[in-house]
């Protein structure tokens, strides 16, 4: 026994020296593939230390109060500590081979490290020294005590900078650590630092921070995420397509490189979703969500993912309804901000009817008004000695109107105004710098006013917290393109036919249109004049022109008709719960699904077939069947890889029509809807049924490849 114990520490020994010899001659080693094996165990195999560890250190400090026998604890210490020992030395070997594989650097990692070559040198030394040791007066000396409470120290350590490379920096006192989550400001919001990065940092820095990244890629310093990683850059602005960030995430969760690897928190569909959005719209780091459309998605999944704006709460009672109801005008409309909010909401139309009351009236619901808006009228100076009694005014509007840096004072004087906009005003940089002191001021609207640039430069240098809205700064020499014109309907299906309708938002803009497929110009394409009337599938190209704009866009829509509408139809599959639009009605509703997949009119179903029967009362004709599908090959959104038309009188009498493959659009050219035309000729059709097959798996040489793919449907158009 005690030559198998002499072997055993002998070995031991060894591994030490081979763990001086590794990282001494570290940067030169190469790990082989099979040892590679035991470095991936390495974080299963560190448990054992661990718990061994603490097992030694409760016995060694208070193992004379067992009633077992001094002569045992310690037989039972020195063999914990031998296999403590074994354990720990055998647990740093494999993450020393475990860090050869790469991504692990930075001030975490040598930490967790160094204290875990620490630890099994402390413990091989705390062997040794317990079997020359003896036990005086029934328990351990001083020293050893101390040495064992000093290992225990070194591996909470450890333990915790482990924690910080497989969770995350600060992982262990992160719940005591979190601030409370504020509210979500829509005006304030920067779509990546403040709605982008907080995804990244929960589900993705534990492996692409400083401290470990994986592949090459840190995502905690926006220039490095933009260098990407080992295997390229990881964004490609405005392509989801293109972006291996997005790719990753898309992935199915068993594959091998899905980013966050399986057994991690993954992200939600909103949260993917913002960021594909994210991406689409140019993976800009300095957009404010404020400047984004108010339908537009990334504002909606903002809200979905954050929660909406909380709205502020007020101290101040509400005014009396009666009170209220009689404030109200055809001129002055005198509202509450929200339903139970006692804030008031004021605002003024038309000039004429101003008079030196209609302020005045207001000063009884005074402390109630929290917004108000004066835009365009002829206020004087009575009216600004009146709005100094609206203390509790958040918002003020003033756009248009006379003022001048006389109403700065006053102005400045409202202790709790937030936003004061001054566009178009006679405000001059005097009148300015006095407002910007005001201590709760978070914007400023200074659009066409006499203030100039340089100055608001200047300014805004001053004050940060401030944000000074200038408006865009026309030199007279710019010159802007045209909005893109709108074709209505929405929808892109009829059934008999269908009212087309040309506009666009700017007056005077000469629309010009084709109907045959040809590109229009502003010269010989017809000029859009009154609503026409299309009665068979058509594509409508249409332009805008005007004279110093440079042309819209073309705009471009297929209509398309759906001659034979079923008067019943089922799935015989279901979809994915997450994409289930209105059901089978969907698929002959005659509405366009929209750019988002998730808009509720798309059928959706992923690596299942899509089974649909259509049955008719009467018994009809088909020649063609078009099924409208999405497509977005980064997003393993992909066409049918084979749809099969069967058809008859009924079910049981139906043959197969046709089994089409449609051909895939080579990645770089892919378009985001497409109609599969299926051919399929039939008389005395009462009972079709479709059964359309997506890719399983994707092909090689196309976006994620070797995934099942999505399949997208909103419309089956039978003709």
């Amino acid at each position: 026994m005690k030559s198998i114990h002499t072997v055993l520490l002998n070995l031991l020994i060894a591994f030490q020296v081979f763990i001086v010899f590794f990282l001494v001659f570290e940067s030169k080693i190469q790990v082989p593939a099979s040892l590679q094996v035991l470095g991936r165990a390495h974080p299963l195999l560190l448990h054992f230390p661990i718990v061994l560890l603490v097992l030694v250190w409760l016995l060694g400090c208070f193992g004379e109060k067992l009633e077992i026998g001094q002569p045992l604890v310690k037989q039972l210490i020195h063999t914990l500590l031998l296999v403590t020992a074994w354990s720990a030395a055998i647990t740093v070997v494999a993450g020393l081979f475990l860090s050869k594989e790469g991504g692990y650097e930075g001030a975490g990692f040598q930490w967790h490290k160094w204290t875990g070559v620490a630890l099994s040198f402390l413990c091989t030394g705390l062997l040794g020294y317990h079997g020359r040791s003896s036990i005086a007066a029934g328990r351990y000396s001083n020293l050893f005590r101390i040495g064992l409470s000093v290992a225990v120290v070194v591996l909470l350590v450890a333990g915790h900078y482990g924690a910080g490379l497989t969770h995350g920096a600060d992982y262990l006192f992160e719940p005591i650590q979190r601030k409370k989550e504020k509210a979500l400001d829509m005006e304030t919001a920067v779509v990546f630092s403040d709605l982008v990065y907080p995804i990244l940092e929960a589900k993705c820095l534990s492996c692409h921070s400083p401290s470990k990244a994986k592949g090459g890629l840190v995502l905690s310093d926006t220039t490095l995420m933009l260098q990407g990683g080992d295997s390229g850059p990881v964004l490609v602005s405005g392509s989801v397509e293109e972006s291996l960030l997005v790719q990753r995430l898309l992935l199915d969760v068993d594959h091998e490189h899905h980013m966050p690897p399986k057994g991690k928190p993954q992200l939600t569909d909103e949260e993917l979703a913002l960021i594909e959005a994210w991406v689409a719209s140019g993976a800009d780091l300095d957009t404010r969500l404020s400047t984004l459309a108010a339908d537009d998605t990334i504002r909606g999944l903002a809200i979905a993912i954050y929660g909406p704006p909380k709205s502020e709460t007020y101290d101040f009672p509400a005014a009396d309804a009666e009170t209220v109801a009689k404030l109200n005008t055809p001129y002055r409309i005198v509202k509450p901000l929200a339903q139970g909010s006692p804030g008031l909401s004021v605002g003024f139309f038309g000039k004429a009817s101003f008079t030196e009351q209609s302020l005045k009236e207001l000063v009884p619901v005074g402390p109630q008004v929290v917004s108000m808006s004066l835009s365009g009228m002829p206020v004087s100076d009575a009216d600004r000695e009146v709005i100094s009694n609206f203390t509790n005014l958040r918002e003020l509007v003033l756009n248009g109107t006379p003022i001048d840096d006389q109403w700065s004072e006053t102005l400045a004087a409202l202790p709790n105004l937030q936003t004061i906009s001054l566009s178009g005003t006679n405000m001059t940089e005097a009148g300015l710098v006095t407002l910007l002191t005001m201590p709760k001021l978070t914007h400023v609207y200074v659009w066409n006013t006499q203030v100039e640039a340089a100055v608001l430069d200047k300014l805004q240098q001053q004050h940060k917290n401030i944000t000074i809205e200038r408006g865009y700064q026309d030199d007279g020499q710019t010159i802007l393109p045209l909005n893109n014109p709108m074709v209505r309907p929405a929808s892109s299906f009829f059934k008999d036919n269908v009212t087309v309708t040309l506009s666009h938002p700017i007056a005077g803009v000469e629309l010009r249109y084709t109907l045959d497929g040809s590109e229009p110009d502003s010269i010989h394409s017809p000029v859009y004049q009154e609503p026409f009337i299309l009665k068979a599938a058509t594509s409508v190209r249409v332009k805008g022109y005007k004279s110093g704009w440079l042309s819209s866009e073309e705009v471009s829509r297929v209509f398309r008709r759906s001659a034979n509408r079923p008067d019943r139809l089922y799935l015989l599959s279901p979809p994915d719960p997450r994409y289930k639009g209105r059901g089978a009605f969907s698929l002959a509703d005659l509405e366009s699904g929209g750019d988002n997949h998730a808009d509720g009119r798309w059928l959706g179903f992923h690596g299942q077939p899509m089974n649909v029967s259509f049955h008719f009362d009467e018994p009809i004709h088909i020649d063609t069947i078009g099924v409208s599908v999405k497509q977005q090959y980064g997003a393993h959104i992909y066409p049918p890889q084979n749809i099969q038309v069967w058809g008859g009188a009924d079910s049981a009498g139906a043959r197969l029509l046709n089994s089409f493959r449609p051909a895939l659009e080579k990645p770089g050219e892919v378009s985001a809807n497409r109609i599969v035309e299926i051919p399929a000729s039939g008389e005395a059709i009462r009972y079709l049924r479709l059964d359309v097959e997506p890719f399983v798996p994707i092909p090689k040489k196309y976006p994620a490849e070797g995934n099942p793919a999505w399949i997208f449907v909103d419309e089956i158009i039978i003709n």
